[in-house]
């Protein structure tokens, strides 16, 4: 037992002050060298799409869902809900997370660009006049 309790204290010993203790080395069993690093995987390339599929959040909690073509502006997302829904003239867009409320400012700019694609969910919510 004696001999057992001074190889563990040898080993950690050995361990943390990274010497070697010839006593032990004799007692010790032959350490593994330790495995190489995993070779870097290369990072992919970020995927390019051309589709948006988008979740809009109708203030009444209904979901539309549809796709429109990555190049398609935030104000042709604008014009599909003013046509689905008669009652909603007025209204903005914002994600929940990471929060952000869409301006007519960026009515203009792609769904790509805006950070949207390939999908993404739109709160839908009325203006308050």
């Amino acid at each position: 037992n004696a001999e057992y309790f001074f190889f563990d204290k040898a080993v950690v010993s050995t361990q943390s002050t990274g010497k070697a203790n010839r006593s032990a080395a004799k007692n010790k069993p032959a350490e593994q060298a330790p495995a190489p690093a995993p070779a870097a995987v290369p990072a992919a390339p970020p995927k390019d799409y051309d589709e948006c599929r988008l979740q809009l959040r109708l203030p009444t909690g209904q979901p539309i869902v549809n796709s429109f073509k990555a190049e398609d502006t935030l104000g042709d997302v604008v014009a599909f809900i003013r046509d689905t829904s008669s009652e909603l003239q007025e209204f903005s867009l914002m994600t929940s997370f990471p929060r952000k409320v869409y301006q007519a400012s960026d009515f203009g700019f792609s769904l790509k660009s805006l950070g949207l694609c390939p999908s993404s969910v739109l709160i839908v919510s009325l203006s308050k006049n």
